[in-house]
């Protein structure tokens, strides 16, 4: 079975096709955590149901997870085990798992959630032999309008490419934090079956990830001072550092691709267009480009390479590699 994204699994769900066993990993939190939701619906079971069993990796032991899935409930109903956090289960664990996939029972489901799963283990490998292995991996920016057009779709209504490319401009690519401003969007609309661009201007401006698209716009008009004490409020709310480099490093992407439009003679219309974004930011991504060259631009590439790396193997504060970061970024040329 070739492994599945998440429309993949829908559509097979919706099509009646339930398999025995399902391994969801990646680190799109929020699209794995649909696509548990969209199974135990298909399944029919509720978290009260004593046919379901929820566990973490750590709790996971090879007699609780056998003895549920083996076990016919008294009251009906189809055995699931969910054990969620499958990153943290033990190599013994694992190869139990393994064994059980080799014959699983086709009436009950064993469902596996992981952020981080090696794809070479034989957990791995049989579970995409056996049933089907679900990716959930961070969509690129450039897929989250068409993931919001297909979200707002499944509850019914529609949304123009205008607003749904706007509303990313403005919300971000954090598809839990999309999902959240989605749901404030129906709220807003009633019972009116398209989403307008205005609506989204009135909804979504005043979300919490304006905030971060304030600061890349400190950093693309090199104000370090304002840039810094952004950068403060964003990571005292929490914001993880990985995504807001990623935001930084698309922020700059499109000062590079701004750059070598300015030279080509580009205005607003066609930047928007090659850009992907609402003229009214085409225009400030144009402005911005101006303050740096095409070569200082293109080294912005390696500090945010630097960044990466440090914050995933360096033991230095990650408040101290953002700063240094944005300070780099804010004073070249």
């Amino acid at each position: 079975m070739p492994k599945l994204d998440f429309q993949t699994l829908d559509r097979e769900l919706r099509a009646g096709t339930l398999r025995s066993v399902y391994l969801i990993v990646g680190a799109e939190a929020h699209l794995a955590s649909l696509a548990l939701t969209r199974l135990e619906e298909t399944i029919g079971c509720k978290p009260q149901d004593p046919s379901r069993l929820l566990l973490t990796g750590r709790e996971a032991t090879a007699e609780i997870v056998h003895n549920a899935l083996l076990t016919i409930p008294l009251l009906g109903g189809r055995p699931v085990v969910i054990i969620r956090e499958g990153e943290h289960l033990s190599k013994g664990m694992m190869e139990t798992l393994a064994r059980y996939l080799e014959r699983p029972v086709e009436t009950a489901t064993l469902i596996v959630v992981a952020a981080k799963l090696d794809g070479r283990t034989r957990l791995a490998t049989l579970a995409q032999e056996k049933g089907a292995v679900v990716e959930c991996k961070p969509l690129y920016a450039n897929q989250v309008p068409t993931w919001v057009a297909v979200e707002v779709r499944r509850s019914g209504k529609q949304i123009s490419q205008e607003a749904a490319r706007f509303f990313v401009d403005v919300v971000g690519t954090d598809l839990g934090g999309c999902a959240a401003e989605i749901e404030k969007l129906f709220l807003f609309v009633g019972p009116r079956a398209t989403i307008e661009l205005q609506d989204v201007e009135t909804v979504c401006a005043a979300t919490h990830q304006r905030t971060v698209f304030e600061l890349t716009d400190a950093i693309g008009e090199q104000k370090v001072k304002r840039a810094i004490a952004l950068l403060g409020n964003i990571l005292d709310q929490g914001e993880s550092p990985i995504t807001l480099l990623s935001m930084i490093a698309r922020h700059m992407r499109l000062l590079l691709k701004a750059k070598e439009l300015q030279q080509h003679g580009a205005g607003d219309a066609d930047a928007a267009r090659v850009l992907g974004v609402h003229p009214f930011f085409a225009k400030n991504y144009l402005g911005q480009a101006k303050r740096f060259s095409k070569e200082s631009l293109r080294k912005s590439f390696r500090s945010l390479s630097t960044a990466d790396r440090e914050l995933k193997s360096i033991r230095i504060p990650s408040e101290r590699i953002m700063e240094r970061l944005v300070l780099t970024l804010c004073t070249t040329d």
